[in-house]
Formats: C-alpha cells, sequence, structure tokens
C-alpha cells in the first residue's frame, strides 16, 4: 500500500499532539510532516485533522482513521520488536537515562560488555530530573521511587535503600549522635532535584524495636547534585542521607561513616523503564541485565 508511510507519520502526529514533536521523532522537518498529512487527505479527497495556530483535532473520519492507523502501526512495531529482540550481537546506538549517583554506580558494569560490541555504541544522559523518553529517542531510563501511571512500561530491578552519613571530623567536632532527637540542630545537606518545600519530614524506623520517629529539619545547604552533596559531607560541612551505592565508595574510603546505624530511614524502589510495550531489543535487554546484577 502506497500509503502505509504516510498512515504512520499521521498516527505519530495524533499520539504526540503536534507536527514538530512527530518530526523529532521521526527525525523529519515539521514542514515534511505536514507534506505527508496534506497528500493523505488530498489523495483520498478528505479532511483528517482541523488545523489551527495552536492545536490540532481530529475530524470525525478522522477519528475512525486513527483508530485503524494505530493498530497497523502496532502490529508492524511488534513485528520489527520480534525481529530486534532476536538479534544476538547489540549494534547501533544505546541511549540510556539515569540518575547521577546510581550512574556513577552502575557504569563499570558496562566495560567489559561493551568492550566485546564494536558495533554498539551507548550515550549516557545522566540528570536527576527525569527527561522524556520519546522525544530524546531514550532506550532505556532507571529510574527511583514510585513510578507514576504512565504510557511508559516499568519494571522493578532493585531497592536504594537510605541512611544518614556524616564524615569522620564532624563526629569528632560536634556531639554524639545516639537517638534521631539529637538530629535537631545539626547541620544538614539535602539534594534538591525539584522544588521542595521545608522543612522536611524524616521518619525513621527503629530495626530491633520497630519504634518510630519522626523529625523536621530544615537544611542548611541545599545541592542539586549527588556528588557535590557527598563531597561536602565528607569535608564535614554536616549530616546528608544517601543511599548504600552512593555512599559505598567513600564508606570504604572512610571519607564517611553511617549515623544512627540501628535506624532505618526508608528505601525507594529502582526501575527499568522503556517506552516499548513489546519485545526488548537485545542491547535493551542486557543492560537491564547488567545493571539489575550491580544492583543486588
Amino acid at each position: 500500500m502506497k500509503n502505509l508511510k504516510r498512515m504512520a507519520i499521521f498516527t505519530k502526529v495524533i499520539e504526540h499532539g503536534s507536527m514538530s514533536a512527530a518530526a523529532r521523532l521521526l527525525e523529519m522537518s515539521p514542514s515534511a510532516i505536514s507534506q505527508q498529512i496534506r497528500y493523505l487527505e488530498a489523495e483520498n479527497n478528505v479532511t483528517l485533522l482541523h488545523r489551527s495556530t495552536r492545536k490540532l483535532s481530529l475530524t470525525e473520519t478522522g477519528k475512525q482513521y486513527y483508530y485503524y492507523c494505530k493498530q497497523l502501526c502496532e502490529v508492524a512495531e511488534k513485528a520489527q520488536a520480534l525481529l530486534d529482540s532476536e538479534v544476538k550481537e547489540p549494534f547501533g546506538e544505546l541511549r540510556i537515562s539515569a540518575p547521577v549517583g546510581l550512574a556513577s554506580y552502575f557504569i563499570s558494569s558496562f566495560r567489559d560488555w561493551s568492550n566485546h560490541l564494536p558495533n554498539l555504541t551507548i550515550s549516557l544522559y545522566v540528570q536527576d530530573q527525569h527527561i522524556d523518553l520519546v522525544e530524546n529517542r531514550i532506550d532505556l531510563a532507571i529510574r527511583v521511587g514510585e513510578m507514576p501511571d504512565s504510557s511508559y512500561v516499568a519494571s522493578k530491578i532493585s531497592e536504594m535503600h537510605m541512611k544518614l552519613y556524616a564524615s569522620p571530623s564532624w563526629i569528632k567536632n560536634n556531639q554524639t549522635i545516639k537517638h534521631p532527637n539529637d538530629l535537631m540542630n545539626v547541620n544538614w545537606l539535602h539534594l534538591q532535584s525539584t522544588n521542595i518545600k521545608t522543612p522536611i519530614q524524616k521518619f525513621f524506623l527503629h530495626s530491633d524495636t520497630y519504634k518510630n520517629h519522626s523529625l523536621k529539619i530544615i537544611p542548611k545547604y541545599i545541592v542539586n547534585n549527588i556528588n557535590i552533596l557527598r563531597e561536602m559531607c565528607e569535608q564535614g560541612f554536616g549530616i546528608c542521607t544517601l543511599s548504600t551505592f552512593e555512599a559505598e565508595e567513600s564508606v570504604y574510603n572512610g571519607k564517611i561513616v553511617p549515623i544512627l546505624p540501628d535506624w532505618n530511614i526508608g528505601k525507594m524502589n529502582i526501575w527499568a523503564v522503556t517506552p516499548q510495550r513489546n519485545f526488548l531489543s537485545a542491547k535493551v535487554r542486557q543492560a537491564i541485565e547488567l545493571i539489575q546484577k550491580k544492583l543486588n
């Protein structure tokens, strides 16, 4: 069918809400996208879209046409994904998005794997803020916390256990911390990736007695980069919350030590998130396996 490509373009325009968004996804110009839609309408002597300067809307015919085009595209994507999943040697570009602290921890597991794959290139986008997987052509995102409802596919691959840490110099120069109440007047370092309100509520659970305790804190220092936060903690600025992954190397080197080790302050789920709902390509599947093995 001569209109298969145009049907796919039409579907992406509707799914992503604009010509420009579809153009970025398909690596075409917005004018080329618009031209293909006009050809589709002209050849069939129908109007599929109502256009305005701000948005697009479907005509009644367009709604019915989109229903069948979407099914056609989904079947085509499943067919291609099936072929991709059977590739024994990953190739092409693998685009991964991950938080700074976790990326620093798991990236070493990629070295030997990628060295044996000469046709594979890895692009790593490291930032704590979530980015749009489709717009940025991300194959795999590693995310932390509770996953909101999304069109993406999320699989839990591990958990991130949180603890309090301080430097040996800070411990030497401050009062002994034996209970969460002792943390009321200390200098706190806090990681901020989005806008927050202060004070911040901290919850503690004793690992033996299961007694719980809550504490409201006002951070002395607010930092948007986990590496800088950890370095400030190492230099004795104050106490901070880190995952055991993010703190491992600094603890091993004696730069920071756990505070109140008998008190748990929570854990967060770690997710492997992909934009596809169907088969995963070999490069994505193997990357998830490597990261999961490192985190467990």
